[in-house]
């Protein structure tokens, strides 16, 4: 990974901010977990969209491999209500991508495996009648979160 100092002069991603709608999302960590030479040990985000959306998204990836956007977000709905994900000073390193399909009824998904970096975000998601704030801040120390309501 380029160390922060470096990243900072490298172009502007391909848009400062990036929103994806997708399926799901399944799973994020704020942190990238690395190996013991450095490289990416793990994935710290997964998602799921039709394949559709996917040749868009592989496209958005790869453009922004390597760059710094302001923001990075998804947007996915679930029975409960909407959810996003916001990521600022987002710098992606790597990501894959395979075809599913779902249950065998024949509907066709892809799956994104990335690994990105961020300085700070949120993750809001809607519940019955409220919405849980989740923000969090990557510091040396590792991941503070900061939870509320509205």
């Amino acid at each position: 990974m380029a160390p922060a100092a470096a990243r900072a002069v490298l172009p502007a991603g391909p848009a400062s901010v990036i929103n994806l709608d997708v399926d799901d999302v399944g799973g994020f960590d704020p942190i990238v977990r690395r190996n013991a030479g450095g490289g990416v040990a793990r994935h710290n985000l997964s998602f799921r969209t039709t394949q559709r959306d996917a040749e868009r998204i592989r496209s958005l990836l790869t453009d922004m491999r390597n760059q710094t956007v302001a923001e990075f977000g998804l947007r996915w709905a679930t029975p409960s209500g909407p959810q996003t994900l916001r990521m600022f000073n987002a710098y992606l390193l790597q990501f894959t991508y395979v075809d599913l399909w779902e249950g065998g009824r024949g509907r066709p998904y892809e799956e994104f495996a990335v690994a990105i970096e961020s300085t700070h975000g949120s993750l809001r998601r809607s519940e019955a009648q409220q919405t849980l704030v989740a923000d969090y801040k990557v510091t040396p120390r590792g991941v503070e979160w900061i939870r509320s309501t509205t």
